[in-house]
């Protein structure tokens, strides 16, 4: 029986809401038809939860995708493009509930992370911005990508736990008061906290990479119009009063940054060592994201 005080926290377990809810594919890739034979294996791998072979499979095509970069682009390789990125926006990332998905990115890295950081690869932006480009269903192209790149870094949002030091703390107090523990479960419990922590912080780092490239091109898209920028915002988890301080760790006060300031809540304390209202929101979330530890410590006991 294990100690009462090792159980300060409810057992509310924190699951990742659809990536693409909300977000309906382009008409241009609902063709069977016009998709790439080895596009439609991939998805065959993410429609039976085949995550690490669909991953490495997106991988692969992710690092081919660049050429869709091009400014000339052709529309069979928009519509490849667009449905790597409906697919790997779709895919949840690797459960660290499963122990086997432990083991695998303890071993191979976060190939999940790697993949959803890169997708923007598989999109041409330049050809969907430019003026002059004469690729079909281009607006709706580009706002299908500008959707699918806000939802990814909410996701990625998802994956840190702010939390973190009282997750490892927690691990270490079971590992040494709890008598009844096997030494395969100690071990499970440990490799199991530390991908968590090593994924927490990968994610961090890659959001604040992200947020700066989106930032960029949502300013790309619409030069003059706050409101839009704001809505695609909103759609990556970020509320209003959050807006500034996103703002001012991105581009900054800018002059060609000026019309997102405007009529803006909640401004805050954009100046060095003051707290903004991300911050806050960071400090305040702790219970809720040490849920997935005591999940992992009961499938533990199984």
């Amino acid at each position: 029986m294990l100690p009462s005080f090792l159980f300060p926290f409810p057992a509310v377990l924190f699951r990742i809401r659809n990536p693409t809810a909300g977000t309906a594919p382009p008409s241009v890739i609902r063709n069977p038809d016009k998709q790439n034979p080895e596009l439609l294996r991939l998805q065959k791998l993410l429609d039976n939860g085949q995550l690490i072979l669909f991953y490495q499979g997106a991988d692969k095509m992710r690092k081919e995708a660049k050429r869709y970069r091009k400014k000339d682009v052709t529309p069979q390789e928009l519509t490849d493009g667009l449905f790597l990125c409906y697919m790997i926006a779709k895919a949840p990332f690797l459960d660290l509930n499963d122990y086997n998905n432990v083991e695998w990115v303890s071993e191979y890295s976060d190939l999940d992370h790697t993949v959803k950081e890169f997708m923007s690869n598989s999109i041409p932006f330049i050809a969907l911005t430019d003026k002059n480009s004469k690729l079909p269903n281009k607006e709706e192209a580009l706002r299908f990508y500008l959707s699918a790149a806000a939802l990814v870094l909410k996701q990625f949002h998802s994956q840190v736990d702010y939390a973190f030091k009282a997750t490892e703390i927690c691990a270490d107090m079971l590992i040494d008061y709890a008598s009844d523990m096997s030494g395969e479960q100690e071990t499970r419990l440990f490799n199991t906290t530390s991908a968590r922590g090593a994924r927490s912080n990968n994610a961090q780092y890659i959001i604040k990479s992200k947020e700066r490239g989106f930032i960029r091109e949502l300013m790309t898209c619409f030069p003059t119009k706050a409101r839009e920028v704001r809505k695609y915002l909103n759609l990556a988890g970020y509320e209003d009063k959050e807006i500034p301080a996103l703002l001012d760790r991105t581009v900054g006060r800018v002059p060609e940054a000026a019309y997102l300031y405007k009529d803006c809540p909640g401004k805050g304390m954009n100046m060095a060592g003051r707290i903004t209202c991300v911050d806050m929101k960071m400090r305040a979330m702790p219970c809720n994201r040490i849920a997935p530890f005591w999940e992992t410590w009961f499938n533990c006991q199984i």
